[in-house]
């Protein structure tokens, strides 16, 4: 099914895979946020395109995904940050972006994303920076620290 990532809000029921969604399981996240729905084959295609992605699963039912899109090297904009709606406040969103960023390990790799107003405080407890000259509140980080041994998460 993917690398395994851990376990997270000590349930054996749910995990964390760094992976991709299938076309169908995209489309049901992006149904439930209320997103437009792609082409299958421009879902295919922006997933192809993205070098990092964490999908979470209850009971081998998915639940949220994250991901990255850009490079492996320099540049990467988290894209689709999705966790149902009943699956929400609880620790979710948190492990996935853990994840995701725990695999990003290139120092100097430059991370963008544009979090809403209830997200901003997440991605600054993560390290993100806020770009005052930038009115639609963009955040940013920059790898600094590389290592060779990946912690797992728990």
């Amino acid at each position: 099914m993917g690398k395994y990532s851990g376990i997270f809000k000590s349930n054996k029921d749910f995990k964390i895979y760094e992976r991709k969604p299938s076309i169908k399981e995209f489309k049901k996240l992006r149904e439930n946020v209320g997103w437009k729905i792609p082409s299958d084959d421009d879902l295919k295609e922006s997933l192809f395109c993205s070098p990092y992605c964490i999908s979470a699963y209850h009971l081998n039912k998915i639940v949220g995904m994250v991901r990255i899109t850009g490079d492996k090297t320099m540049y990467g904009y988290i894209q689709d940050f999705i966790v149902l709606s009943e699956y929400r406040k609880q620790g979710i969103g948190k492990k996935m972006l853990e994840s995701l960023l725990s695999n990003v390990n290139k120092k100097g790799y430059l991370i963008g994303v544009c979090p809403s107003k209830e997200a901003t405080k997440t991605y600054q407890f993560f390290g993100f920076k806020k770009r005052p000259e930038i009115p639609n509140g963009f955040m940013y980080m920059e790898v600094k620290n590389v290592s060779s041994d990946k912690e797992k998460i728990k």
